[in-house]
């Protein structure tokens, strides 16, 4: 395994147009998009943030680090998932830089006669830190058993979301995968069990969390002194993870 995981990591340096990040495993997501894919958006072709040279794209469409959802289209065929929330699995560690990352977990909601959402702006778990085993390219999945629904909103079985993961690296850069699903009863769902949603024994979590009255000359004492704030969903997630 450790020459095989070698053998990936230097052919990702190697291979120049190669920049693969996160994969979402489950629910499957819209499409490969670990090198270049994806297709020209047909409507609001500028929506994207793509520079222009002599009338040519001067990088590749469906590269992930193209909001909302790495340049990918919208699925046509959805993958059912249960309309009380279910389960989310990343693989984070395909490029080099990412031992270290920020993951935020958004949904975008379908209106009556959309493509695609207007927008991925309702949150459903807070941003939390995963650490992988190297700085380069490595294995590994973690899973989010029971990822919520936007909360103080109905969802009914049929709708059609997208769940968007983002990954904020060491280096700063965001990169962005998306999923389209169908809600439905979870008796309808294929199961979730340690085939498809499992945590790799070398990656580990973090909360992201606040402290007040923290200074450099008082540290010692504001760490013992201060009070530290984890919120219910911090700590829901968290166990969750953990425990899975």
């Amino acid at each position: 395994m450790l020459t095989i995981c070698l053998i990936f990591g230097a052919l990702v340096l190697h291979l120049g147009l190669v920049q693969c990040h996160t994969v979402i495993t489950y629910p499957p997501w819209r499409g490969d998009n670990l090198i270049t894919n994806g297709t020209l958006p047909e409507h609001d072709i500028h929506a994207l943030g793509q520079n222009y040279v002599d009338g040519q794209y001067t990088f590749p469409y469906g590269q992930q680090w193209m909001y909302p959802c790495g340049g990918m289209p919208t699925s046509t065929n959805r993958s059912l998932w249960p309309v009380n929330g279910g389960a989310v699995a990343i693989q984070p560690g395909w490029f080099q830089g990412h031992k270290t990352a920020t993951f935020y977990i958004n949904i975008g909601i379908n209106g009556p006669g959309d493509v695609a959402p207007p927008n991925m702006s309702h949150p459903v778990v807070p941003a939390f830190q995963i650490t992988g085993p190297v700085n380069t390219a490595y294995p590994g999945t973690f899973c989010l058993p029971q990822v919520p629904l936007v909360p103080n909103l109905t969802f009914n079985i049929g709708d059609n979301v997208t769940i968007q993961v983002i990954e904020t690296a060491q280096h700063g850069a965001a990169i962005y995968n998306c999923a389209d699903v169908t809600l439905a009863d979870p008796a309808d769902v294929p199961e979730v069990n340690a085939s498809n949603c499992f945590n790799s024994s070398d990656l580990s979590f973090q909360l992201i969390y606040a402290t007040g009255n923290l200074s450099s000359g008082a540290l010692p004492t504001a760490i013992a002194s201060s009070s530290i704030s984890l919120t219910l969903p911090v700590l829901v997630a968290f166990l969750t993870f953990v425990l899975w």
